[in-house]
């Protein structure tokens, strides 16, 4: 057995382990701040708290002289509304449904078959 004053000297860290447990707490830490600060911000914002139905507003998309929807198709973030006209090609509409706004119009002609 060894007696307490021949004991041998406790072995410390390196310094460079040191340092990078000490950046690594505060990589750590500073992901902590970052994620509270965004779910705060998100959980203050005004537009995070209305939901789509809250939001009332009249959009008037014209249709052609005798035209008709037949169906409308909710596809990812957008509204497709499905119009046939008597004599005409039948249309797609295509409708931003947040506010209403007529995106753009797809045309279906008869033609050559693929």
């Amino acid at each position: 057995m060894t007696s307490p004053a021949q004991a041998p000297p406790q072995a410390s860290a390196p310094l460079w382990l040191k340092i990078l447990v000490i950046v690594m707490g505060l990589l750590i830490v500073a992901g902590f701040v970052v994620v509270a600060a965004e779910i705060a911000r998100r959980m203050s914002s005004p537009t995070a708290s209305r939901s789509p139905a809250s939001t009332a507003y009249t959009q008037r998309i014209a249709l052609p002289p005798g035209g008709k929807v037949v169906s409308m198709t909710a596809v990812g973030d957008r509204l497709i509304v499905h119009v046939e006209t008597p004599g005409a090609p039948t249309a797609a509409y295509v409708v931003e449904p947040r506010n209403g706004t007529l995106l753009g119009t797809i045309d279906f002609s008869p033609g050559v078959p693929r």
